[in-house]
């Protein structure tokens, strides 16, 4: 009897229903670029106050008051409690448009959106996005070797290097439109 039951077992099983369930296909990971795509309006940064700070500093350092030194600082970068404003459209097909610009072609590679722009200058940002906000990391060093610590005036390149003391990333933060 135990070897008829057994044999029923095997027949049954070798027999059964060849449609066994599988396991469900996993959904394709979403294109981290995806949550880029639309319109984004520029919301604060992390640096403005480290830059006042550093040329405070400074001209304090220098001989100036405070008072003094405030004032020299609102006629080199103006009202800095004025609000600074752009948009930037992130379009399906590459490009991204800041504000009324021509349009600059991105890439999206892991952490960093690499930015070809309209007159052929490449650089790469990192990036953090939701659904809701974009946070754009710009290196210092990159920055300050592009708009310039490679200046012939030494003056200007001392200036920048204090301004930008101690501050190796500045992030851009971005609201969804």
């Amino acid at each position: 009897m135990r070897v008829l039951f057994m044999l029923t077992i095997v027949l049954t099983l070798a027999c059964g229903d060849d449609d066994m369930p599988t396991a469900p296909t996993p959904a394709p990971e979403p294109d981290p670029a995806a949550k880029l795509i639309g319109t984004w309006r520029y919301t604060g940064n992390d640096f403005d106050t480290k830059i006042t700070s550093n040329l405070r500093e400074y001209l304090v350092g220098e001989g100036l008051t405070a008072s003094q030194a405030d004032m020299v600082i609102a006629d080199m970068l103006g009202d800095t409690s004025e609000t600074f404003s752009v948009t930037l459209n992130f379009r399906a097909d590459g490009t991204v448009v800041a504000d009324n610009e021509p349009p600059d072609r991105y890439q999206v590679s892991g952490n960093r959106i690499n930015i070809t722009a309209s007159d052929g200058e490449t650089f790469s940002v990192g990036y953090t996005v939701t659904d809701t906000t974009l946070s754009l990391q710009f290196p210092v060093a990159a920055l300050l070797a592009t708009v310039g610590l490679e200046t012939e005036d030494e003056e200007e390149a001392e200036l920048l290097r204090i301004m930008f003391k101690d501050i190796e990333v500045m992030t851009m933060f971005f609201s969804k439109a």
